[in-house]
C-alpha cells in the first residue's frame, strides 16, 4: 500500500510523497489518501514476515521485513472460561501483552520506526506516560535511530531502564504537559525530530483490526481500554482498510471502551455532549489508579471517538477502581493459564476493560449472541521485557 496525493505525481527528486505531519504530501501540500491493491483473499494478502509484518501489503511501509514482530501478539486466544463468565457466545483475547515490550505501543512502535527509517531520520523524541516511549526506543534503536523518550516522573516505572542503546528516557517532574514541554525543548535544541501527528499514531493501530479482520471476522463487540482513543480509531481503520482492499473483514460491530473513573474525561464529555474537556481537570498521574491513562490533550481525538461511536453504536464508560480490583483475580488466573503474560502492579489497563465487560454483563449490556474480542492492551511483567 501507498500513500497518494492527487494533485501531484510525488516523484519530484525521487522522494516518497509522505513525512512525518498529518498525511499531508511533502510536494504540494494537499491531503494524501491510501492506494490499496484489489485482493482475491486474506493468502494474496498476507506476507511471511511475522507480526505487523504480516500485513505489508496493508499498511503504508515500503520494506515488510523493518516491520517484523511478534506473531503470537495479533493471533487471537480463545476463552470459554471468561465467555461463560460473562453469558455470551464467544470471547477471544488478543494477546498484546506478548509484543516484545509487552503492549500493543508495539504496533505504533514498530510502524513508526519503519517509516522514521525510510525518512532518513538519525534522531526523535516523543513524550508518553512511559508504554510508548519504551516500544518506540526498542524498534527505533533496531533501525538504527536514537531516540530520546520524556516521561512523567510518576510514571517513569513503566520504562526499567532508563537507556537502550544511544537512545534515553528522561522522567520529568509533573504531569503529561510538563513531558510535552521538555520533548518539544529537546527537539529544539538537539534538531530531533518530535513525533506528534495523530495520523500517523492512528495508523500504528491499524494493524490491530487487520488482524482482527482476517482472524475474528465473527467478532461483533470490540473491547479496550481507553485514554485518548487512538486504539479504536486505529483498529476501526484497519477493519474498513480490509473491506476496501475486498477482503473479508469484520461484519456489523461495535466497540465497547473504558476508562478508570479518576481518568473518564472522554466518557463524560460524549455523555454530556461537551466539546472540549478542560485540562486542568484531569488528574495528575502521581495520584492516578493508572498512570499510563493520562492522555496530555484529549480533544485532539475527542471529535474522532464521539464520530466512531455514533457510527458503530459504541459506548465509553468509566470503571471504578472497587470494580476493577474486585474482578482482576479473573482476569489473571485466566491469562496464567492461557499464557498471557499480565501483571496487576506493573499496569492496570487489560483489568479496567475486564472489569468493564463484567460490569456491562451485569448491567445487560452483553447478549447472548455476542462474540467478543477483548485486546489486552498491557503490560507484560517487568521480567519478560528486554
Amino acid at each position: 500500500m501507498r500513500l497518494t496525493c492527487s494533485s501531484c505525481t510525488g516523484e519530484s527528486g525521487g522522494r516518497t510523497e509522505d513525512g512525518p505531519n498529518e498525511w499531508l504530501c511533502l510536494h504540494c501540500g494537499g491531503g494524501l489518501t491510501p492506494y490499496l491493491d484489489d485482493f482475491r483473499s486474506w493468502a494474496d494478502a498476507i506476507t511471511d514476515v511475522p507480526g505487523v509484518g504480516r500485513y505489508a501489503s496493508l499498511l503504508p511501509v515500503a520494506e515488510p521485513e523493518d516491520l517484523r514482530s511478534s506473531e503470537t501478539a495479533l493471533s487471537p486466544v480463545e476463552s470459554p472460561r471468561m465467555a461463560e463468565l460473562l453469558g455470551v457466545a464467544s470471547f477471544r483475547f488478543l494477546p498484546q501483552s506478548r509484543n516484545e515490550t509487552g503492549t500493543f505501543k508495539d504496533n505504533e512502535g514498530v510502524l513508526l520506526a519503519a517509516k522514521c527509517k525510510e525518512w532518513e531520520l538519525p534522531s526523535v523524541c516523543l513524550h508518553s506516560s512511559g508504554n510508548t516511549v519504551r516500544a518506540y526506543q526498542y524498534y527505533m534503536e533496531r533501525a538504527g535511530i536514537v531516540c530520546t523518550g520524556f516521561v512523567p516522573q510518576a510514571s517513569a516505572y513503566k520504562c526499567p531502564t532508563t537507556a537502550m542503546g544511544k537512545s534515553s528516557v528522561v522522567p520529568v517532574p509533573g504531569n503529561m504537559a510538563d513531558a510535552a514541554a521538555a520533548a518539544i525543548a529537546h527537539s529544539k535544541e538537539d534538531g530531533a525530530l518530535r513525533l506528534t501527528p495523530s495520523q500517523w499514531k492512528i495508523e500504528g493501530k491499524a494493524p490491530l483490526g487487520l488482524a482482527l479482520a482476517e482472524r475474528c471476522a465473527d467478532a461483533t463487540r470490540i473491547a479496550v481500554t481507553i485514554a485518548s482513543g487512538y486504539g479504536p480509531l486505529g483498529i476501526e481503520r484497519g477493519i474498513l482498510r480490509a473491506r476496501s482492499a475486498g477482503l473479508t473483514s469484520v461484519g456489523d460491530h461495535s466497540f465497547m471502551l473504558f476508562q478508570a473513573e479518576d481518568a473518564g474525561l472522554m466518557a463524560s464529555a460524549l455523555r454530556d455532549g461537551i466539546e472540549e474537556i478542560d485540562l486542568e481537570d484531569m488528574v495528575p498521574p502521581e495520584i492516578a489508579f493508572e498512570p499510563t491513562l493520562q492522555s496530555t490533550n484529549p480533544n485532539r481525538t475527542l471529535p474522532l471517538v464521539r464520530q466512531l461511536v455514533a457510527k458503530t453504536g459504541s459506548r465509553v464508560a468509566a470503571v471504578s477502581s472497587g470494580t476493577v480490583e474486585a474482578e482482576a483475580h479473573l482476569l489473571s488466573e485466566a491469562c496464567e493459564e492461557l499464557d498471557i503474560p499480565l501483571d496487576y502492579a506493573t499496569e492496570k489497563s487489560a483489568y479496567i476493560c475486564w472489569a468493564g465487560l463484567r460490569q456491562a454483563a451485569l448491567s445487560g449490556d452483553l447478549a447472548a449472541s455476542d462474540r467478543v474480542v477483548m485486546i489486552v492492551s498491557g503490560s507484560a511483567p517487568h521480567d519478560r521485557l528486554p
